[in-house]
């Protein structure tokens, strides 16, 4: 029923993961000079523009993890020269410095406000003239507008003005024309880091007035990394070779390496293995079970199944039939032995909480599996209720706190509890992503619950209407997250954060141009080479740092 995998067993265990000692070395060195040259920012004459782009460019190219602290420092300078508080609309920057600015300043949790546009807006409320040729100005308001929260209605119409005018300068910008269209396809914050840091990457050696410090270090940074995940990939190939799902049921699809990528656009700094690695196998075990409660088991048998998982009883496998049994096993075996892993290192036994979050996961896809069955089309209102959480984000969000946090208080399921919204908004823009993508293959298969199916159904529209309809939930489930996002940030400082974002991007990524999870097709392909296999040619430019 589903495609072949493309990656086999025996290529992932040939990858070259070999990452050469002296350009660990030249690595070290060129830090050094990186953060010397973020000391002269910080103690400089520079201007706040010339601030502002040496930190987009860090983090663009992949190495904020790197220079956390001294980007904190650079940000509380620019701030103090907005006078956080007064705001970036009494400022007497141009369009790109202002855009730039609120954009940077929003995504690392300052408080900022909407208000500086009015000093581009004539009379009549709409864009100066003169900025409407502006390309750069208009491809960072582009950008800004895209962290505009549910009630920033002036962000929001900032955003279709600038994507119109950047459509009408396609046909006379020649030069920015691959910026222009980059930029028009997703904006910058839903992209995926690693992917994107990859794509800034080559397009910065083609500038002639790249940072070549930066480039240097961002190059052979990326290689590293990329070393890393091929070693953990041949990690949990060998784990999935030796459980032998993908052999064992047949109609399940094997996608051990997309998982691996969803993962990795989760959370793609080097420390964090052995999340990378616990994740993956989470991945692929709701794949696997998804498959099941999709395509093959009967509503009795898939019953049986979730009481089991429920209840956490291995006793129950006798009741199943073989093929059960063998999903049963490697979700107990797999999540206990995680479990146990991480009990072990905080003396917290977490077991119950993964047990729940399983149990209410099999609950919502009995929920589906009994509305295909029976043919019904719930309220719109209905199904995402039960669709956030079916889409398994929640399963794969906490088993990535207990994965990416070393120390677990005690207190984790209150912790937990304040993540709700933040995991739900996280979710929502996964579900709608993934029901965009996937509803005319899901259709096929007889499945009839999906947002587009709900909403035609409920508002008798045809689908076309209904696909730009689910595009506007997109928009206004990011919004909210971004928001969430923000007031957690503030409250809770936790890499756990940022992987609910990242959650979303994957999502994002993953669903671009069609199924790249269920049915990968070439450019879900170039984009594991990309970040996974490939590594950037170290030569491709003469590098005079």
């Amino acid at each position: 029923m589903y495609q072949r995998t493309t990656w086999s067993h025996s290529f992932i265990q040939v990858l070259d993961d070999n990452f050469p000692i002296d350009y660990k070395g030249k690595l070290r060195e060129l830090e050094k000079k990186v953060k010397v040259l973020n000391v002269k920012f910080e103690n400089g004459s520079f201007s706040t523009l010339e601030l502002l782009e040496h930190i987009d460019d860090i983090e663009k190219m992949g190495l904020g993890y790197r220079f956390q602290n001294d980007i904190r420092r650079l940000l509380d300078l620019v701030a103090l020269r907005y006078e956080i508080g007064v705001g970036l609309e009494e400022k007497e920057e141009g369009l790109h410095e202002a855009s730039l600015g609120f954009r940077i300043l929003r995504e690392h949790g300052y408080d900022v406000s909407q208000d500086f546009l009015w000093r581009f807006k004539d009379s009549q409320g709409g864009f100066m003239e003169c900025l409407q040729t502006d390309v750069k100005g208009l491809l960072s308001l582009y950008e800004a507008s895209h962290l505009a929260f549910m009630e920033e209605s002036d962000l929001q119409d900032a955003e279709l003005c600038a994507a119109e005018h950047l459509l009408k300068l396609k046909g006379q910008e020649n030069e920015a024309l691959e910026h222009i269209n980059h930029t028009l396809e997703f904006p910058l914050y839903h992209r995926m880091l690693r992917l994107q840091a990859r794509c800034y990457i080559d397009a910065c050696n083609k500038r002639q007035d790249a940072n070549l410090l930066l480039l240097e270090l961002a190059t052979l940074d990326f290689n590293r990394i990329q070393a890393a995940y091929k070693t953990e990939l041949k990690e949990v190939s060998n784990w999935w070779n030796d459980i032998g799902l993908a052999n064992k049921l047949g109609f399940v699809r094997d996608r051990l390496v997309e998982c691996f990528f969803w993962t990795v656009g989760m959370v793609f700094e080097p420390q964090y293995h052995c999340c990378r690695v616990g994740l993956t196998k989470v991945g692929t075990l709701i794949t696997v079970i998804d498959d099941i409660y999709d395509v093959y088991g009967s509503l009795d048998e898939l019953e049986i199944f979730t009481d089991a998982v429920k209840r956490w009883d291995i006793n129950a496998m006798e009741h199943m039939p073989k093929y059960l049994q063998l999903g049963f096993r490697a979700l107990f075996d797999t999540i206990s032995e995680m479990a146990c892993i991480t009990s072990n290192a905080t003396e917290e036994d977490i077991t119950p909480i993964l047990v729940k979050v399983w149990g209410e996961l099999l609950e919502t896809f009995l929920v589906e599996a009994k509305w295909t069955h029976d043919k019904y089309i719930p309220t719109l209102e209905d199904y995402l209720d039960n669709a956030w959480r079916s889409v398994s984000g929640v399963v794969i969000l906490t088993h990535g706190y207990f994965l990416i946090n070393e120390e677990i208080n005690k207190d984790v399921v209150d912790t937990l509890e304040k993540y709700h919204d933040l995991m739900k908004w996280s979710s929502m823009v996964f579900r709608l992503y993934n029901d965009l993508a996937t509803y005319s293959n899901e259709m096929q298969r007889g499945k009839n619950v999906n947002v587009i199916s709900c909403y035609m159904h409920e508002s008798g529209v045809c689908e076309e209407v209904a696909r730009v309809y689910l595009k506007t939930l997109i928009d206004q489930a990011w919004r909210k997250l971004i928001k969430v996002h923000l007031a957690c940030s503030r409250e809770l400082a936790n890499p756990f954060i940022d992987m609910a974002i990242n959650l979303a991007r994957i999502s994002c990524c993953t669903y671009q141009y069609g199924d790249g999870h269920g049915a990968p097709d070439a450019r879900a392909k170039d984009r594991v080479l990309s970040v996974i296999i490939e590594p950037i040619d170290h030569n491709q430019r003469i590098l005079n740092t």
